[in-house]
Parts: structure tokens; sequence; C-alpha cells
């Protein structure tokens, strides 16, 4: 084999190996308890700058439990977010506050939002933003 055809060779097994080297994106699942405005995953543990993908599992079976994962980066959010989510069209607000967030998912319904975790380490909220469910539906990420 010419010196062209091998290093063409080398270049083409190098890269395919580098893909396989890529980072996975690592899925966490969220769902209600039932048909209760609560979360049954209060609390998930990611390393900082991992790639996630986020999943809402409304397994929920009542038409008024809608639900969504909505991660904060500030605690004191929490108020401001619920309210101002009611006046959007998909409950999701414009707020600096949110780190990442799911569609809402109706009952039976499955949505997903992938992000990069971040990477100041610590404690960060996730909140349900349906209208009322963010003072009983939150839950923690911890990135370490």
């Amino acid at each position: 084999m010419n010196s062209f055809k091998m290093g063409l060779v080398t270049v083409c097994l190098s890269a395919f190996l580098l893909m396989g080297c890529g980072a996975k994106e690592r899925v966490v699942t969220i769902s209600p308890a039932g048909n209760e405005m609560k979360y049954l995953e209060t609390e998930f543990t990611v390393t900082a700058g991992e790639q996630i993908k986020l999943v809402m599992k409304n397994t929920a079976t009542m038409d008024i439990m809608k639900h969504n994962v909505v991660i904060l980066n500030d605690e004191t959010a929490i108020e401001a977010v619920g309210l101002a989510s009611a006046n959007e069209a998909d409950y999701i607000p414009d707020h600096p506050a949110i780190v990442a967030a799911t569609p809402m998912a109706g009952p039976g319904e499955t949505t997903e939002v992938s992000f990069t975790a971040p990477l100041e380490k610590g404690t960060y909220i996730f909140i349900c933003t349906y209208p009322g469910h963010y003072r009983m539906m939150q839950g923690k990420m911890i990135v370490n």
C-alpha cells in the first residue's frame, strides 16, 4: 500500500475512533406521582458540563394533570417563574433563571429536552410550570 493510501486509511480510522469517544447524553426521566401534584423523582445528580436528555414522562390520567420540568439556577425565582408561566401559551416564560425546560406533557405523553449541565456545582431547583403546580411540584438537580 502506498503512503498516500496508508495515510488516508489512518485518517479515516482516527476519525471513526474519535466519533466513538464523543460524550454520550445521559437520560434522566422524571414522572409525576400518579394524579398527584408532585414528582415521583424529586432529586437527581449530574456532573458539571455533562450532556443531559431530560424526559418528562407524564403517567397521570386526569386531563388537568399536565406537567413539565423546568430547572432554575436561582431558588428565589420559583415564585416569579411560576407566576409568569400562567401568561405564556406553553407555560414556560422567558426568564433568565431557567436553565432548561421540557415542553408541557399532557396525560400519557412524553416530552424531552437536551441540555448541558451547568458548570457551577450546586443544587438547582426544578418545578412544574403548569398554573398552580409550581408550589407543590418541586425537586432538586444536584451538580457535582
